[in-house]
């Protein structure tokens, strides 16, 4: 029995989707965090670029007050 062009496309699609998926996750951009502890905040970028996909953070900022973290946030989302 010959097979469709619209069933090879429902068969093959969400693997086409997972292995790209996939690859897209290793790729992606950095995000930046803020967390605050006892009144003082710290900014972190986490990065997904080694070869396994895993998080790698960095510290960018450590002791600041509410509004200058605010700011920095601010700052690192703004599309360049």
């Amino acid at each position: 029995m010959p097979i469709s062009r619209q069933q090879l496309v429902n068969q093959l699609l969400p693997a086409l989707d997972k292995l790209f998926g996939d690859e897209y996750a290793k790729h992606k951009g950095p995000e930046y965090h803020v967390r605050s502890r006892y009144g003082k905040y710290s900014i972190y970028k986490w990065d997904y670029d080694n070869p396994l996909g895993e998080r790698r953070s960095t510290t960018l900022a450590k002791g600041l007050d509410k509004e200058t973290a605010t700011g920095m946030m601010k700052l690192l989302k703004e599309p360049t």
